[in-house]
């Protein structure tokens, strides 16, 4: 199993410390050209490591040390380290490792960019399982990630919406595929957290989706009611009040309810934030899209997730960009973090029930169905 990134080890220990226990993680790096300091990241969110969410370490003599503090049980977590690429050159994470109690030792090559697995650990075993069952999707992936690659750099990043487009398309349906390979293999091995840490990535970068719900399902009850098992189900069961079919919930925002709002026929939800470039890019379509068929039941609210110190550039860009339908301050995305909406802009298409018909939907497929359900 290979990992691109700079090579060192790690020794994992286990210590009681003010009847606290943590992981202290200490290794030697070899090598050693460019780091002066190491970070060691969560890949998952901070709720499934009781809060932490990272530790730095400056590295002396190429020795370095992380404390994981609250580390009390066996499960495995992902992670990931932040480092130097070369010298006055940007940082980049690592893949995704895995560290837990039982971890003795994990080697890096620097020459050949490798991780050394210890087969001794069975969390590294599984991994090696997951990859054997997952070589013809990877392949695949590592496929069009070059494709796309050379035909952003040939066009120096610029590309036409049709070619965009075509390689979204090509992309929905390679995450179908992972779908599809990570639903079967839910049968076969229950009690991978491999698997298990995979599905909660997935659903953290692309939402909910009833698949995660039957993957999650399948597997064995040590790791549905393990706490992680426990956080990942409710979780879901947040998230699926947001899926296709479902009631939007009703949201409240100083003292005003979102579903009070809605337009007499449909109504978009756009979740954003005011240095969201994508979001403020979408809002002259959109005040085109609202100013032809608002008249006739459509309508748009906004709910912002800027942070407290951010508000008044919220209120700024409002004016500035005169958009002129109600808006609702969602401060510092606390409903929208409970609902797993983490990428902006994230919008839902309602009808005049409150029912989600549509999400993420772009401006121009918004467009193209209101012309069509809505008479002018």
């Amino acid at each position: 199993m290979k990992y691109r990134f700079f090579i060192f080890s790690i020794s994992l220990i286990s210590l009681n410390f003010f009847s606290q226990k943590k992981l202290i993680v200490a290794g030697k790096e070899i090598k050693n050209q460019y780091q002066e300091t190491l970070k060691l990241l969560s890949a998952c969110n901070e709720k499934y490591y009781k809060g932490f969410t990272g530790d730095s370490s400056v590295i002396k003599n190429n020795i370095y040390n992380f404390s994981i503090p609250d580390y009390n049980d066996d499960i495995p977590r992902p992670f990931r380290f932040l480092f130097k690429t070369g010298k006055n050159k940007v940082f980049k994470v690592s893949d995704i490792f895995y560290l837990s109690k039982k971890t003795s030792r994990v080697n890096f090559n620097f020459g050949n960019n490798e991780i050394i697995l210890n087969r001794k650990d069975k969390i590294y075993n599984e991994i090696l399982n997951y990859e054997s069952y997952m070589k013809s999707y990877t392949a695949k992936k590592n496929g069009l990630d070059s494709i796309t690659f050379r035909i952003n750099e040939s066009n120096h990043f610029k590309l036409e919406k049709i070619t965009t487009d075509s390689l979204q398309n090509l992309y929905k349906k390679l995450d179908q595929s992972e779908d599809s390979l990570l639903l079967s293999l839910s049968k076969k091995t229950p009690d991978s957290y491999i698997l298990f840490w995979r599905l909660v990535q997935k659903f953290e970068s692309k939402g909910y989706k009833n698949v995660y719900d039957q993957i999650f399902n399948n597997l064995n009850t040590s790791v549905k009611k393990s706490s992680v098992g426990l956080i990942f189900d409710g979780q879901l069961k947040k998230s699926e009040k947001i899926a296709l079919g479902s009631l939007f919930p009703d949201l409240i925002f100083n003292n005003r309810h979102v579903l009070a709002e809605l337009g007499n026929k449909y109504t978009l939800i756009d979740f954003w934030f005011s240095y969201c470039q994508p979001c403020i890019a979408d809002f002259p379509k959109y005040k085109e899209i609202y100013s032809k068929y608002h008249h006739s039941g459509f309508e748009i609210l906004n709910i912002s997730t800027d942070r407290t110190k951010d508000k008044d550039n919220w209120k700024r860009v409002i004016k500035e960009k005169e958009l002129i339908w109600d808006h609702f301050l969602d401060e510092n995305g606390m409903k929208a973090k409970q609902y797993n909406i983490n990428k902006f802009p994230t919008n839902f298409l309602l009808d005049v029930s409150g029912r989600i018909i549509k999400k993420d939907i772009t401006p121009e497929e918004l467009e193209i169905y209101l012309n069509e359900n809505l008479k002018q």
